[in-house]
């Protein structure tokens, strides 16, 4: 006679997006996965755009533990828990899904990933002037991340800036150091922070820098392709950073959620910058 705990079954876990055969989040999990000497079952799923409430069903009956979620459900990843941290309110955005018995819960690890990969690549960000490009979900997930890092001032812009106002808006009643920027102006801006869909949809850069001071830092969210922004950013000979330290910072918050173990982020940076 065999007897089986709950220790001996094999948690399962799945990332859902659409487009999803890009995702890196497998590799990711499962590298932490052995790091922590545990097994796990990592998948990734592609979700129809109208049937993210019935996949996340399916999972459910399936006994999945939990699921990263990307583009373009997050914020129907938001509404369909019913415990929400803390940032998924303000944002309207969940990437980390974790499935109990009667419910869900929802976690956005999106800006505390983005604002770990910054300070361990240049330190503390604090007091600094930031300028974020875009006003779609991607910027929005970031904004309390930034303003718990204390920076200074947060400028926002935006192809359309209609878009941009109305972002303003929301977060100014929250926040009191959130500002339009329609006439760029880059002198005394510390970090640009690309949250636009350029480089996919465009191949042009999103701003110009010719003009920026040679401190400026530069931060694509972006990973896997070097975007017009990057590319404008190097022939100006700035610092530069593209997202995909954020992606694994991002994933480490959302395995600690699941399995409250800690992992080091850098051999898993390093293995996958040599493959993309």
């Amino acid at each position: 006679m065999h007897y089986y705990s709950a220790k001996n079954i094999m948690k399962k876990f799945a990332v859902l997006g659409n487009p999803i055969d890009h995702s890196l989040s497998p590799q990711i999990h499962l590298e932490f996965a052995r790091q922590s000497n545990i097994s796990i079952v990592y998948i990734k799923k592609f979700v129809p755009l109208d049937s993210f409430k019935q996949i996340i069903q399916e999972l459910k009956n399936d006994d999945f533990h939990g699921a990263n979620v990307t583009l373009p459900f997050k914020s129907d990843a938001a509404d369909i828990a019913q415990h929400k941290s803390k940032e998924v309110v303000e944002t309207n955005s969940a990437n980390t899904l974790t499935f109990n018995t009667h419910d869900i819960t929802a976690d956005s690890t999106d800006g505390n990933g983005l604002l770990s990969d910054l300070e361990i690549k240049i330190g503390s960000i604090a007091d600094s002037n930031v300028l974020l490009l875009g006003a779609g979900g991607a910027a929005n997930a970031i904004i309390p991340s930034l303003q718990k890092a204390k920076i200074k001032q947060l400028f926002l812009t935006n192809r359309t800036m209609r878009r941009a106002n109305d972002m303003q808006q929301f977060w100014s009643k929250n926040y009191n150091n959130i500002h339009l920027m329609e006439n760029i102006d880059l002198n005394d801006i510390h970090i640009i922070i690309n949250a636009t869909s350029a480089g996919v949809n465009s191949d042009e850069s999103p701003i110009d820098l010719i003009s920026a001071n040679k401190n400026l830092i530069c931060y694509d969210m972006m990973y896997g392709l070097k975007t017009p922004f990057m590319q404008m950013a190097e022939k100006s000979n700035l610092k530069c950073f593209d997202g995909l330290g954020m992606l694994i910072q991002q994933a480490s918050l959302s395995f600690y959620i699941w399995h409250k173990q800690k992992v080091d982020t850098k051999k898993i940076e390093d293995d996958l910058r040599s493959i993309i």
